[in-house]
C-alpha cells in the first residue's frame, strides 16, 4: 500500500556515536562519531554524506545501522522540502474553487513564486498562501 501522507522531498540527519570494547571486552571504548545524512527528492532519487563528505546511500545505510548496534543514532533534524501531498491536493482544490482551470494551477503558482513550479508539492509551505493570493487576483481580474 502506497502511502501519500509522505512529503515528496525529505532529508534527515543523524549523529552516530560507535563503540567498542577493549581485548578483555571489560571496557566499552568510544570509537568515534559521525553525522549521516539521506535525503530524497520528488522523483525517488537518494543520496547520501557521512561527515559532510558524499557518499552512497549504501554506505549511510552501513553506518546508521552499525550505531544502531553497537552504539547510538540520534536524530538531529528532518526537513521536509515542499508541501505533501494532501496539502497540494488542497491547494489544487482551492485554485479551481477560485475558478482557475486544472491545466493552470502550475503556471499560477510559477508566476506567483516566480520560478518554474511543474507540480505543487514543489511549492514550499510557506509559500502556498501567496500563490492562494495570486490565483484570488486573477480571478477578480486584479492581476
Amino acid at each position: 500500500m502506497h502511502n501519500d501522507t509522505k512529503p515528496r522531498n525529505i532529508s534527515r540527519t543523524w549523529t552516530v556515536s560507535l563503540y567498542g570494547r577493549y581485548e578483555s571486552g571489560s571496557a566499552k571504548v568510544k570509537l568515534g562519531t559521525h553525522t549521516v545524512t539521506l535525503s530524497a527528492d520528488g522523483r525517488g532519487d537518494r543520496c547520501a554524506s557521512i561527515d559532510g563528505q558524499s557518499a552512497t546511500v549504501a554506505a549511510a545505510n552501513a553506518l546508521l545501522n552499525s550505531g544502531k548496534r553497537d552504539g547510538t543514532v540520534k536524530l538531529e533534524r528532518e526537513v521536509r522540502i515542499g508541501l505533501p501531498k494532501p496539502a497540494a491536493s488542497r491547494l489544487h482544490r482551492d485554485l479551481a474553487l477560485m475558478g482557475i482551470l486544472a491545466g493552470n494551477h502550475y503556471a499560477v503558482a510559477t508566476a506567483a513564486l516566480g520560478r518554474v513550479i511543474s507540480s505543487l508539492t514543489e511549492v514550499q509551505p510557506h509559500e502556498a498562501e501567496s500563490v492562494r493570493l495570486h490565483a484570488s487576483r486573477l480571478a477578480q481580474g486584479l492581476a
